[in-house]
């Protein structure tokens, strides 16, 4: 495997995770009661979590993968810092967000692991 495919990875893995934090952040807003009036009821909790601290795991999935896209950026100079950044944010992030993380942990997990792997001499 090459650099390339792990960049691609973890930038990819990066713009799920994106995506997966806006969607906390949309659970968030609708049971802060902003989405009261679609359907006027808004549950104070949400899965018995308050719901700020869904909005503060949103918040640091959003943080984690904007590491982990400037995890495969650092990659093209230095691999391996970049492969750290990107597993610890696919790490860390299955225990923020669960079912919402699966594909960004995947595949910037599986990024991190091909940037450590990458012999030296094929970049």
């Amino acid at each position: 495997m090459s650099k390339e495919t792990a960049i691609i990875l973890g930038a990819s893995g990066g713009i799920f995770g994106v995506g997966a934090s806006a969607i906390t952040f949309l659970v968030a807003a609708y049971n802060f009661g902003f989405g009261s009036r679609i359907i006027d009821y808004a549950p104070s909790q949400v899965f018995g979590i308050a719901n700020f601290i869904v909005l503060g795991l949103g918040l640091i999935a959003l943080a984690l993968s904007m590491i982990g896209i400037a995890g495969s950026v650092v990659a093209r100079t230095d691999k391996k810092k970049g492969a750290k950044l990107m597993l610890a944010s696919g790490i860390f992030g299955f225990f923020l967000l669960f079912a919402l993380w699966i594909m960004p942990g995947i595949l910037l997990t599986a990024g991190g692991i091909i940037a450590m792997r990458t012999d030296e001499g094929t970049m």
